[in-house]
């Protein structure tokens, strides 16, 4: 047989791997496109034969230059050197038939360069169909005594043949997350149990639940203080309890359990919200509240403004069709590119979606596998980024997650010189480099030098650098982190802030890559076609008009007010929190708020057993918040939500300190604490918020006597 027949063997057994169809006897010189292959099937082809061949071929050559099995494998031929070539059918059948069908332990799926293989030795008198029978028969045999309960090292099989070093992925350090299989050993030691999971190490919004009883003691002065708190808080929501109770046997919630332990059962339930108004919620039992949450994000100009409320009647009066295109779609995603300053957009419904699309477009256009992402990200709800590096491998981070989902996932720290050295070295295998540029649960590590690395590497091997801006973008600034950081990447996920209280998600690009989206540019009245191979992405409810219409006029909302709208947060953001910290250092409090642009979350400095009862003494006093979460301002603050936000922690600190759930104060009672300012409302023209020697916040004015500095304001 000749090396063009096996390399035609080779491409129609791609073929009916990627489109499910029975080619075999099919001719050879009928198109891909009679056979009933599709553009999104052969662009499927066309990166898998770049992976066997290493050799570039677009969709387009695919539907025009070789648009046959004959054609294309001629050209294959004709440009693979003489040592690359589709192997033998005899061996490509014993190699596809040991991959398939090989017992395997309970293991993560390895690539498929790291599959064991099984060689099989000549047998006297037979031919190839013969060889690759007896191979099958071998590896049942096999398959049978494991069955049966015989240990795999007992069967009398051929000796396992492993990857050519070549192909084997390279060792990570202790820190990184290598895509390969784990070693059975490991795997086998897992109990075929329901998973379980850390709690200290649960993932992002997981529900964090502590059931063992006796851990915490407590002293007769916190007990009492504890029961007491619980009678109060209880009585104060008691509506709140009521509903959870009522609901719990027919309402699966994750948030309804969330930081459960037997001490504090009594008072784990969520605050029912009846109704909303700019910075303040109101609950089932008439209580109102601040809210620091806002939406975990997604609330930006506080809630019901009056601009999105209008726009939504509009729509709801027109009408809110699901399926056709909706005017609104073209008007939104002209708007965000001119903030974004990217070349297209395509629209959906969440930011878990936007992310999972950038990461399906940068495995389309470079045709390879393996996405690099971060410890201490966060981006989404979907299988492949719910992951945890060990030290040889990425790993789901919750029960009922396959482990193969993120067998082409490396996981790396945020920030460090050894990552940068490990995606040097693995460039080559890069899709896409996803980034979360200022991590929401780390929103004080802020390394611009390490993401203008990042950039670079990425233009230089031909990955795509992803930021995720779901939280930063339009939030940061109306250019959000890349205008921020100064860089620019190639794709970009977007939601929250740009809904305008609404679910949606943003995918936003450079031409090049988001034309794999929709094959690119056309036009009507020519001959001109799509030229971009396109992969699968869509959604009932994506262009969902209610949306398009929160989105659209909160976009105009942004543009209209300029970058004022979110310096003005940002400042404020700033004085909250050395305005805090300040008043936490002073008390002795173990406690430091962090924060970037209007986010900020609060940390323990050590390790608080009745950490949690704070957030409980919070909600009592009226501020809207929980324990682990970031925290948010919106447009609908002022300064007496701020001085609100102040007061409750100054009360709850003291409280946990006479109870002794935190150390005891540093200084007597009645101490004052640093005044929060307004940076919207300066003391005199041109002043600027800054910090004093102490680090508390404090207004600045021009020196009168050295031009271009600036001196404390003591009125």
């Amino acid at each position: 047989m000749s090396r063009q027949q096996r390399i035609a063997n080779d491409v129609r057994q791609t073929l009916e791997e990627m489109s499910g169809l029975e080619l075999e006897g099919a001719d050879p010189s009928t198109t891909f496109l009679e056979l009933g292959l599709d553009s999104l099937v052969l662009t499927q082809v066309a990166i898998e034969l770049k992976r066997r061949f290493g050799v570039n071929l677009a969709f387009r050559q695919l539907t025009e230059e070789y648009a046959s099995l004959q054609q294309l494998a001629a050209h294959l031929d004709a440009v693979l050197p003489e040592d690359k070539a589709a192997p033998a059918p005899a061996a490509a059948a014993l190699q596809a038939a040991a991959q398939v069908t090989a017992p395997a332990p309970v293991a993560a799926p390895a690539p498929l360069a790291a599959l064991p293989m099984f060689s099989v030795g000549p047998v006297a008198g037979g031919d190839e169909l013969q060889q690759v029978i007896n191979a099958q028969l071998r590896l049942m045999q096999q398959q049978l005594m494991l069955l049966s309960g015989v240990a795999p090292q007992q069967v009398a099989a051929a000796p396992a043949v492993t990857a050519p070093a070549a192909q084997a992925p390279q060792a990570p350090a202790p820190q990184a997350a290598a895509p390969q299989a784990a070693p059975a050993k490991a795997e086998a030691e897992e109990p075929a149990a329901p998973q379980k999971y850390d709690v200290k190490k649960a993932f992002g919004a997981i529900a964090r639940i502590h059931t063992q009883r006796g851990t915490e003691s407590l002293t007769p002065k916190q007990r009492a203080r504890l029961d007491a708190v619980t009678r109060r808080y209880t009585q104060k929501t008691r509506g709140s309890k009521a509903y959870t109770t009522q609901h719990r046997g027919h309402m699966a919630d994750p948030r309804v359990v969330t930081g459960f332990r037997p001490p504090m059962k009594e008072l784990v339930y969520p605050i029912v919200i009846e109704r909303s108004k700019g910075a303040r919620l109101w609950d089932v039992d008439g209580n109102e509240y601040v809210d620091a949450l806002n939406g975990f994000g997604s609330n930006f100009f506080g809630y019901s403004p009056d601009f999105v409320q209008e726009a939504l009647k509009k729509q709801i009066d027109a009408g809110f069709e699901v399926g056709p295109q909706h005017p609104l779609a073209g008007e939104v995603s002209k708007l965000i590119c001119e903030f974004t300053g990217h070349d297209r957009v395509g629209l959906c419904n969440t930011g878990s979606e936007a992310v999972m699309g950038c990461m399906r477009i940068a495995r389309t256009v470079t045709g390879r596998r393996t996405i690099a992402i971060f410890t201490g990200s966060y981006h989404g709800i979907f299988d492949e980024v719910i992951v945890r590096a060990t030290k040889s491998r990425a790993m789901p981070a919750a029960p009922g997650i396959m482990p193969s989902t993120s067998e082409n996932v490396l996981v790396l720290d945020y920030g460090t010189e050894r990552s940068l050295e490990i995606l040097k070295e693995r460039a080559h295998e890069l899709a896409a480099i996803l980034v979360e540029p200022v991590q929401s649960r780390r929103p004080d590590f802020q390394p611009k030098e390490f993401l203008q690395e990042l950039r670079k590497l990425t233009q230089e091997c031909g990955a795509a650098l992803i930021f995720d801006e779901v939280i930063t973008g339009f939030r940061t600034g109306p250019g959000g982190a890349q205008a921020h950081f100064g860089i620019k990447a190639d794709l970009a996920s977007y939601g929250k802030v740009v809904g305008g209280g609404l679910s949606i998600g943003v995918i936003a690009g450079k031409r090049e890559w988001m034309d794999a989206l929709d094959g690119g540019h056309w036009q009507f009245g020519d001959d001109s076609v799509p030229t971009v191979g396109v992969t699968y992405f869509a959604g009932t409810f994506v262009r969902h008009p209610l949306a398009l219409a929160s989105a659209k006029a909160a976009l105009e909302y942004m543009k209209q007010h300029g970058p004022a709208l979110q310096q003005r947060l940002n400042g404020m953001t700033d004085g909250l929190a050395g305005t805090l910290n300040a008043f936490f250092d002073e008390v002795g409090a173990p406690l430091h708020i962090k924060h970037f642009s209007s986010l900020w979350k609060v940390f323990w400095k050590e390790e608080q057993a009745w950490g949690d009862l704070l957030f409980v003494m919070l909600r009592d006093r009226g501020l809207h918040i929980l324990d682990g979460f970031p925290c948010f301002l919106t447009v609908a603050y002022t300064q007496a939500e701020v001085d609100f936000i102040v007061r409750c922690f100054k009360e709850a600190v003291a409280e946990m300190q006479e109870a002794g759930f935190f150390p005891p104060s540093k200084v007597p009672a009645g101490a004052t604490v640093a005044p929060v300012l307004d940076p919207s409302r300066p003391p005199v023209p041109g002043a600027r918020l800054g910090r004093d020697p102490s680090g508390n916040p404090a207004w600045y004015v021009p020196s009168p006597s050295e031009p271009g500095k600036y001196v404390k304001h003591e009125g």
